[in-house]
C-alpha cells in the first residue's frame, strides 16, 4: 500500500511539473508575440530574461518537494514492510518453538493465548495446535492407563496358570483338573486381548464396518436362547414388536454389543431376579430402542458415564468376576453404527441400559429372520 501511495504521489508531482513547464513556455511565447524576442525562432528577447529568472525558484522548490516526498515514501515503505514481516514471522516463530516443545514430549504447552490478539489465520492455527496437543496428551494418558490395567488383569490368570503347573509337578494325579484350569485361563486371556484389540481399532478409526441388513428380533432371540442354555435358572422377559425390526450394521458386532449388555444384567442382577428386555421401533423418530433392565443395585450416580470406559467397574460390582471391558466395547460398537448408549439407575432399585440405533428405512415387512433364529 505504501508503494502504491508513493506511486500516486509521484505521479501527481510529475503532472504538476508538466503544468508548470507549460506555463513557462506560454509566458515566453506571449512575450515573443508582443515583440519582446528576436526574429530567430524560439529566441527570447533579453527583455524577457527577468520573467525566466523569476521561474527558477519555482523549479528549485519543486525539485526539493519531490526529493522530500521520495525520501518519505522510502522511509514509510521500509517501516510498513518491517511491521508486515514481523506480524508474519512472529506467530510462525512461536508455533515453531511450541512444535519443538511438543516433539520433546511437553504436550501441555499452549500457543493460542500468545497469538489470539491477531484474530487471523495464525490465531486459528494456534487454536488447532492447542487442540491437537490436548488430544495427544489425553490419548497418551489413556493408553498408559490401559496398559496399566492390562498388566494388572493379565497377572491374575498367569498366576493361576503357574499355580496349576506347579500343582501338576507336585502331584501328577491332578493333571486333568490342572489342565482344565490352564485352558480356562488361556481362553479368558485370549478373549480379553481380542476385546482390547477391538477397542483399539475402534478408537484409532481402523475398524471398518461391513454392513448388511440385520434383523434385531432374530438376533435377540438367538442371544436369549444362548444365555438360557448356559444359565438355565436365569429369568429373561423378552418383549418385541410384531413388525420386523431391521437395522444396517455388522451382525457379529451388534451381536457382541447386545450380548454384553444382557449377560451383564444376568450377572449383576439378584440371583432370582428378572431381566426385562424390550425392543421398540419408533417410526416417528426413525430409531430402534433396546432396553435391558435388571433388578440389581445399580451403580453410583457418578459412575453412570465412567462404566463405559475400559477397565472401569462400578464399586458395587467389584466382588463379581469381570474385566470391565464389555460395556466399553458396546459403546464403541453402537456409536460406530450411528447410535448411542445410556445407563440409568431405576427407582426404587434396578439398572437399565438403553441402546439407540438408527432404523433401516423401507425395511421389508415380511423379511424372514435369517440371522439367529
Amino acid at each position: 500500500m505504501a508503494l502504491v501511495s508513493t506511486d500516486i504521489i509521484v505521479g501527481n508531482i510529475v503532472e504538476w511539473q508538466s503544468h508548470q513547464q507549460a506555463a513557462v513556455h506560454q509566458a515566453a511565447s506571449k512575450a515573443c508575440n508582443e515583440g519582446a524576442c528576436e526574429t530567430k525562432p524560439n529566441a527570447i528577447n533579453p527583455q524577457s530574461q527577468p520573467a525566466k529568472a523569476s521561474l527558477l525558484p519555482v523549479e528549485r522548490r519543486f525539485f526539493s518537494l519531490s526529493l522530500y516526498v521520495f525520501i518519505f515514501s522510502i522511509v514509510s515503505s521500509t517501516i510498513f514492510a518491517g511491521v508486515l514481516a514481523w506480524s508474519i514471522s512472529h506467530p510462525i516463530k512461536l508455533l515453531l518453538e511450541h512444535l519443538k516443545s511438543a516433539a520433546e514430549g511437553d504436550l501441555l504447552v499452549r500457543v493460542s493465548p500468545k497469538i489470539t490478539a491477531s484474530h487471523d489465520e495464525f490465531s486459528e492455527l494456534g487454536q488447532a495446535f492447542d487442540l491437537m496437543a490436548l488430544r495427544l496428551n489425553n490419548m497418551i494418558k489413556s493408553q498408559s492407563k490401559m496398559l496399566h490395567h492390562v498388566s494388572h488383569e493379565l497377572r491374575s490368570p498367569l498366576a493361576r496358570i503357574q499355580m496349576s503347573v506347579g500343582l501338576v509337578m507336585q502331584n501328577p494325579k491332578k493333571m486333568q483338573s490342572s489342565l482344565q484350569r490352564v485352558e480356562l485361563e488361556a481362553v479368558r486371556m485370549e478373549k480379553m486381548i481380542s476385546e482390547l484389540l477391538e477397542i483399539f481399532r475402534f478408537e484409532s478409526g481402523m475398524q471398518k464396518l461391513q454392513k448388511t441388513e440385520v434383523d434385531l428380533k432374530g438376533l435377540l432371540t438367538g442371544i436369549v436362547g444362548d444365555v438360557l442354555f448356559e444359565k438355565q435358572d436365569a429369568k429373561l422377559d423378552l418383549d418385541m414388536p410384531e413388525d420386523t425390526v431391521v437395522v444396517d450394521g455388522q451382525l457379529e458386532l451388534l451381536q457382541r454389543a447386545i450380548d454384553n449388555v444382557i449377560r451383564n444384567a444376568v450377572k449383576y442382577g439378584p440371583e432370582h431376579g428378572v431381566v426385562a428386555i424390550e425392543l421398540q421401533h419408533s417410526a416417528r423418530t426413525g430409531e430402534v430402542i433396546l432396553e435391558v433392565q435388571d433388578q440389581g443395585q445399580g451403580v453410583e450416580p457418578q459412575e453412570l458415564e465412567q462404566i463405559f470406559r475400559p477397565f472401569v467397574r462400578g464399586r458395587r460390582a467389584s466382588q463379581v468376576e469381570g474385566h470391565g471391558i464389555g460395556l466399553a466395547m458396546t459403546k464403541h460398537i453402537v456409536e460406530a453404527h450411528g447410535g448411542f448408549v445410556k445407563a440409568t439407575n431405576l427407582s426404587p432399585h434396578g439398572f437399565m441400559i438403553r441402546i439407540h440405533l438408527p432404523a433401516k428405512h423401507e425395511a421389508p415387512v415380511d423379511q424372514e429372520s435369517k440371522n439367529w433364529m
